[in-house]
């Protein structure tokens, strides 16, 4: 269990408390927590693909993990802005159902064939646009918890734009894995 698998393995963790604040509503600053957690949660993202490259640090481990780990943390935070309604349904379904069908076809590759096939540039993509996405979402709610300020329209229609556009790239992201890896499904 290197650094970046450790990393991993608490950005999962981190996905306990985010939930909860998002949540809990009668908690006082609780955007303000959330965006730490998150923004915390999504640095170890970077971080732990930082240092296993740069110290050969990469394990068939962090390949499965550090993608399981960024979906886990996207999923259950759009779950909870759709639950809330600052996010269309629509778009967090697709991410799921790409999500889903992404991880099925990483887990059978490695069942099948003992490959473990990394993300490639368009799943960090899709990965940056989540992030952005939900950040954006949680900035905005902070500001009107912190302001008292109800931009609410506005504010609800760049989320919502943000979210659609993860959720396109997402799509793409998730054809173009499967295309790249169909020689590996037969």
């Amino acid at each position: 269990m290197n650094t970046p698998n450790k990393l991993t393995v608490l950005r999962i963790l981190l996905v306990f408390p985010a939930v909860l604040f998002v949540l809990y509503t009668h908690i006082p600053g609780r955007w303000l927590f959330t965006f730490l957690i998150f923004a915390f949660a999504s640095y170890t993202d970077y971080l732990d693909g930082k240092i296993a490259r740069k110290y050969n640090f990469i394990t068939d481990f962090g390949k499965i993990m550090d993608p399981l780990a960024d979906k886990i943390l996207v999923i259950s935070m759009l779950i909870c802005f759709v639950g809330l309604k600052l996010s269309p349904v629509l778009p967090v379904v697709f991410i799921v159902i790409r999500e889903f069908t992404v991880t099925s076809v990483r887990f059978l590759l490695l069942k099948t064939g003992g490959k473990v096939v990394p993300a490639n540039i368009w799943g960090k993509l899709k990965t940056v646009s989540q992030i952005i996405a939900i950040n954006a979402v949680i900035i905005f709610q902070m500001y009107i918890e912190i302001t008292g300020n109800k931009l609410g329209v506005i504010f609800n229609a760049i989320s919502y734009l943000l979210i659609w556009l993860s959720a396109v790239f997402s799509l793409i992201s998730g054809v173009i894995y499967i295309w790249e890896n169909r020689k590996f499904l037969n």
